[in-house]
């Protein structure tokens, strides 16, 4: 029992992204091969995205975005726990540039997937319920549960936007949460990473 509260508690702290102490330069990022929908991946190296990593047979990211491009910006919109822009900020879905997603203070390590997602008007719906959610300030959702939409957590704001696309990133991936407040069937990134459909064209 306490093994498996262990490593649900792990699973939680994974969903809410990982930091990274290091100063260094950030990526170079691909401009050029971007597209709207594309999925954003991250992780810092904190010490309990070590251990989570470190359990997993396939790369590992703890927090996910969908890229959207707003006015001539390319943006990562998100929901993220613990990152406030200002003081009484909350956790919240917020859209900020790509390069501010993949800061090396944030990431550790990152990568952009094509989803396959190349239907005009379903890349403009995307943009903007994306955009939405952001303008909207979403709570983030510190229940995990994916029974409404109004909060949401990294991995099910892009599950749902796609969802609105009739796509399923997850297929129907899920684990248990039995942790502390949470008692949920939920999803990880690496639900959205392992997409069959997806391409990954840029990895650090």
């Amino acid at each position: 029992m306490l093994l498996r509260s262990l490593i649900a508690f792990l699973c939680l702290l994974f969903l809410s992204g990982c930091k990274s102490s290091v100063a260094a330069p950030g990526p170079e990022l691909p401009f050029p091969d971007m597209r709207e929908g594309d999925l954003a991946f991250r992780c810092g190296q904190g010490v309990f995205s070590r251990a989570v990593t470190s359990a997993q047979e396939d790369p590992l990211y703890s927090h996910v975005g969908v890229l959207v491009r707003d006015g001539e910006v390319w943006k990562v919109v998100h929901a993220v726990p613990a990152e406030p822009d200002f003081p009484g900020d909350f956790d919240r879905v917020k859209a900020e540039p790509v390069s501010s997603f993949f800061a090396p203070g944030r990431a550790f390590r990152g990568c952009l997937a094509h989803t396959g997602l190349s239907d005009s008007l379903q890349v403009s719906a995307l943009r903007a319920s994306a955009l939405r959610f952001a303008a909207d300030s979403v709570r983030f959702d510190n229940d995990y549960s994916l029974a409404d939409s109004s909060s949401l957590y990294c991995t099910e704001l892009v599950w749902r936007l796609y969802r609105r696309a009739g796509i399923d990133l997850s297929e129907g991936r899920r684990r248990r949460l039995d942790v502390f407040r949470i008692h949920a069937d939920c999803l990880l990134p690496e639900h959205l990473y392992t997409y069959s459909a997806n391409q990954v064209y840029f990895q650090y």
